[in-house]
């Protein structure tokens, strides 16, 4: 038996001294030194020139070791030093292999049911790939990136997709097999956020002594994942300051060619104004999604683009919602649970003017489906949220029906008790924190008794305290289908260590319908499934969906990146962020 893993925080703040030390520590060793000569000489002038790129997040550990929160803008450079088997094609989201020469499919055989119920997907590996120390990049590394990324003794921030996987193989160097224990609907969709490629040549030592030894120490310090960090990408790793600024040049024998530019420089800010000012000063050159603010975001495109300083785009990156507390020995209004209750409530939510409001005046961004325009599931879903049109007056009257009239001081009180309508909407501190006075603020003008409630810092990590919200939490769901994980089980509970449905939420309909979705491998199949859960959200509001929040990508007036941005997106997603063709960047 394993001896008890430490939790993964503890292990991420040993993570982040080790890569505050390795910036002050002596130059790599003798393999570091060595690949590095690939490049050219420091002293002989390169033609590309370099560009800088902003983040305002903690960078402690390069690969899979860091933070699973795309806020900041850190995991949407993964691209510009990493890649992956799947990534999106140049102005759509459709997938497209990318270390994998081909996505498999179902009508060539790639993907396939087996009698035994799983599912084997065969991805054809692009020939000619190189690791950055020009070791050959093979199916044997991403067999051995299946045990590593998938193994519970090693805290890495991979998604759910390794729990769906059973075994890999490699029957020849060029071919990597999967199989997965069911059919799963994102199965051949492998890019940088499920499925993190790891270089067996270098971490498999270390990886085969933590067998041995039941210790992750060795593979959690090994200096890969600060100054040694080496991947397929096509900018190299070749500084590494967790406090200032991470530098990449470009890999000559990267297997889509060469770089463009020379130099990639991600310079790291603790101070989003301080951000601001370098933007505007012309010492950074690009931001990805989640790094401004949206009002600063707002002001920098305000000021840009009629001037053509710059350009800056207007990205939605998540759905806002409400999602009632579901555990009756918590929620401290029951009516809550009433259907008609919450529809009424919807009603009194003018989510256009809260989007123009909170959102520099952008009432478009207002939401009335599950996920926005422009993702491959809009259709099955659009403007199914749309009957609970903002209708003050007819919120009071269906709450009036449901035995909630008006008291003298005008707060709803119930008819068989007495008792006002008290609720409490909580958000975590940040923006979410400045939008919840707004939603509280609706529910009085019809007649709640409704507070505010604001996570202490201290808080915000703690799945229990989480999950014991007492009436109304706002949250954010990112792009595609995340949003589906407030309804789905398992409830968040001490047996699962307060990480499922914060909510609390668990219908068997919901859970069937989220069991057919994702167990459906074709389009049709996934349209279809993906409507029934439209459907059922719409007729029983286990959410409030309100708006699509605004996230800003830029690019500075001189250099030529983003203009495939229509085929990105955030960081969080299960492939393709916007860094995905930084070999294409260039300076003018």
């Amino acid at each position: 038996m394993r001896p008890r893993v430490l939790p993964r925080s503890r292990w991420l703040f040993m993570l982040m001294g080790l890569a505050l030390l390795a910036a002050c520590a002596a130059p790599p060793p003798a393999r570091e030194a060595a690949s590095t000569q690939q490049a050219a000489p420091a002293e002989a002038p390169r033609r590309g020139g370099s560009i800088t790129l902003a983040v305002g997040s903690l960078v402690p550990v390069m690969g899979v070791m860091g933070s699973t929160t795309p806020t900041g803008g850190w995991a949407a450079t993964a691209e510009v030093h990493s890649n992956a088997l799947v990534t999106s094609d140049y102005s759509t989201r459709k997938p497209i292999g990318r270390l994998a020469e081909r996505l498999p499919t179902i009508d060539d055989g790639g993907i396939s049911l087996l009698p035994d119920g799983r599912m084997r997907v065969v991805f054809p590996i692009r020939k000619g790939v190189t690791w950055q120390d020009g070791a050959p990049f093979t199916a044997h590394d991403m067999v051995f990136t299946a045990q590593f990324n998938s193994d519970p003794g090693i805290p890495t921030v991979q998604t759910d997709i390794v729990t769906e996987m059973q075994s890999a193989e490699a029957p020849d160097d060029y071919t990597f097999v999967l199989y997965y224990k069911g059919p799963y609907y994102r199965g051949d969709q492998l890019g940088m956020r499920n499925f993190w490629p790891q270089p067996r040549h270098i971490l498999g030592p270390a990886y085969e002594r933590f067998k041995e030894s039941n210790t992750p120490d060795e593979v959690l310090n090994h200096p890969y994942w600060t100054s040694e960090y080496v991947h397929t990408g096509p900018f190299r790793l070749t500084s590494f300051d967790p406090a200032d600024a991470i530098v990449f040049r470009a890999y000559d024998d990267y297997f889509l060619g060469r770089p463009k530019v020379d130099v990639v420089r991600i310079r790291i800010f603790s101070d989003l104004n301080t951000l601001y000012s370098n933007l505007l000063a012309g010492t950074v050159d690009v931001i990805l999604e989640t790094v401004l603010e949206p009002e600063l975001g707002f002001n920098l495109m305000d000021r840009w683009n009629p001037t053509g300083e710059g350009q800056v785009f207007v990205k939605k990156s998540s759905q806002r919602f409400l999602s009632p507390q579901v555990r009756p020995s918590v929620q401290i209004e029951p009516a809550i649970h009433d259907v008609r209750v919450r529809a009424a409530l919807y009603r009194a939510l003018d989510r256009e003017a809260l989007s123009e409001g909170l959102q520099s005046g952008h009432r478009e961004l207002a939401a009335w489906e599950l996920v926005w325009q422009g993702e491959p599931l809009y259709e099955a879903t659009k403007d199914a949220f749309r009957p609970y049109t903002y209708d003050p007056d007819r919120a009071k009257a269906e709450l009036r029906s449901l035995g909630w009239a008006p008291g003298p001081d005008g707060v709803l009180r119930n008819d068989s008790d007495g008792r006002r309508f008290h609720t409490i909407v909580t958000a975590t501190p940040g923006r979410i924190e400045r939008e919840i006075s707004a939603f509280a603020d609706a529910w009085r003008r019809i007649g709640l008794a409704a507070e505010e409630q604001v996570v202490p810092a201290a808080f915000v990590r703690n799945g229990e305290y989480r999950a014991n919200y007492p009436s109304w939490e706002a949250s954010a769901a990112g792009g595609g289908d995340g949003i589906l994980g407030r309804m789905e089980g398992p409830a968040a509970s001490p047996v699962n260590r307060w990480t499922g449905n914060r909510g609390g939420y668990e219908d068997p309909r919901a859970q069937e319908l989220l069991n057919r979705y994702r167990t459906s491998l074709s389009e049709r199949e996934q349209l279809a499934a993906f409507k029934a859960i439209s459907d059922f959200a719409a007729a029983e509001l286990p959410m409030l969906i309100l708006y699509s929040t605004a996230e800003h990508i830029a690019v500075r007036k001189g250099v030529k990146a983003l203009d495939d941005h229509t085929g990105g997106e955030s960081a969080g997603r299960n492939y393709g962020t916007y860094s995905r063709n930084s070999h294409l960047w260039e300076v003018e």
